[in-house]
């Protein structure tokens, strides 16, 4: 295929209990944005060639996913999905090491932003931490992060896993039981308690935490 990438999507990370690959962020880069490792090693190994599903899907949890889509200019997509890619790459498939060795670019490029936030950093004036035109890395984003954290990853997320009933739309009626609700804001605060900690006593290791979540969060309000 000659068509250039127009777009890449990817999605990272470990299935726990009830968990679906939608509960995984996903992460998007189009165009220029995508990273000049990360497009030449699609070339290099030839991704395009090696679309399909690689591991086995299974209900036992954990579960490592990664899913990559390439989306072509001329309107072709190509999706990648692995399941426990560890356990893959210890087989030593030739085929698939040229699909880790992509994916480890893209595992490179989610990190790859600076580990202390500079003054043009906040101001929104460097590449690597792509703030919207005249953007700043603000107390909102700051909180993002935090709330992704302490939050967004934590418990709830068994909850929001589970099926969908027409119940939810009735507003008189509870969603949440008063142990759930114990547990999520007893999580939560233990976990944002470790947060504002960290803030305080390593500001360079907060700061080092913020860069390495901040993409996951980037789309959100702000």
């Amino acid at each position: 295929m000659s068509a250039d990438i127009l777009r890449i999507e990817y999605r990272s990370g470990v299935l726990l209990r009830t968990m679906v690959p939608e509960n995984l962020a996903a992460l998007t880069w189009s165009g220029q944005e995508i990273p000049k490792p990360v497009r030449q090693a699609i070339r290099r190994e030839k991704l395009l060639e090696l679309g399909g599903t690689y591991g086995q899907e299974t209900a036992d949890r954990p579960l490592e996913y990664d899913h990559l889509r390439i989306v072509l200019a001329d309107g072709t997509v190509i999706d990648i999905t692995v399941f426990n890619r560890n356990q893959l790459v210890a087989k030593g498939d030739t085929k698939f090491r040229r699909v880790h060795r992509v994916l480890c670019k893209l595992n490179k490029a989610i990190m790859a932003v600076p580990p202390v936030f500079t003054a043009e950093q906040r101001a929104g004036a460097d590449p690597r931490l792509p703030l919207p035109p005249g953007g700043k890395f603000t107390y909102r984003d700051q909180a993002n992060v935090l709330t992704l954290l302490a939050f967004r990853n934590g418990p709830i997320e068994d909850l929001h896993a589970g099926m969908y009933s027409p119940l939810l739309e009735d507003k008189t009626l509870s969603r949440i039981t008063d142990d759930e609700m114990k547990t999520l804001m007893i999580d939560a605060s233990r976990k944002l308690a470790e947060l504002l900690a960290l803030r305080d006593e390593d500001p360079e290791s907060f700061a080092t935490l913020l860069a390495g979540n901040w993409r996951q969060v980037r789309k959100w309000e702000r």
